[in-house]
């Protein structure tokens, strides 16, 4: 609990699960309030991130783990970098990317929500995508930094904050269309902007 590593971990966590819990739950009414669409054609639109999500994470996994092989087979004796260093900064690195690349999509889409149902679904897709990174980010950090023994246990302290921050999310959001007359900018904005603090 003293570890600013753990600190970090469960606030990108938290931010993380801010962004995902109100894209599974909202994305589908946002489709529908936002450009009259059915429930089957909101359902359409809401697949195709889910699908960038899933590609995003093995992608994100994948290529880290090449990183951080390849760095650490060029270490050198006088090399001021660790291998822990390495696979420390290649983890941030990827977090980085999981939270300022979905702020970046919903900010654009809260600054002017698009006309076209297609265009608000790519930056949706860009966020979930992006969003995934999060798997060579905290998923894998809480793996490396506890080790095999206690590594669930590194993971279940971060992902308790994360889902209670998630599930407030959730209904904040549900607050705050019912404040506003259902206007998205606000949700998409704030949910950005959280994504954006949790990578600082």
């Amino acid at each position: 609990i003293k570890s600013p590593g753990v600190w970090a971990m469960t606030l990108a966590h938290a931010a993380n699960n801010w962004g995902l819990y109100n894209s599974l739950s909202w994305t589908p009414t946002f489709y529908a309030e936002q450009y009259g669409l059915n429930v089957k054609e909101s359902a359409f639109l809401s697949v195709l991130p889910s699908v960038a999500g899933a590609i995003g994470g093995i992608v994100a996994g994948s290529v880290a783990d090449k990183i951080i092989v390849s760095l650490n087979s060029n270490l050198k004796e006088n090399d001021t970098m660790d291998s822990v260093s390495i696979s420390t900064n290649v983890r941030k690195t990827f977090q980085a990317i999981a939270l300022f690349g979905p702020g970046l999509c919903l900010l654009t889409l809260s600054s002017h929500i698009p006309d076209q149902p297609l265009t608000a679904q790519a930056l949706l897709t860009g966020t979930v995508g992006l969003q995934a990174f999060n798997a060579a980010g905290y998923g894998a950090a809480t793996q490396e930094k506890a080790g095999e023994k206690w590594s669930g246990l590194l993971y279940s302290i971060t992902s308790l904050p994360g889902v209670m921050f998630g599930s407030l999310g959730v209904y904040v959001t549900g607050q705050i269309l019912d404040a506003t007359s259902q206007d998205w900018s606000i949700v998409w904005g704030l949910t950005g902007c959280i994504n954006i603090l949790g990578a600082l």
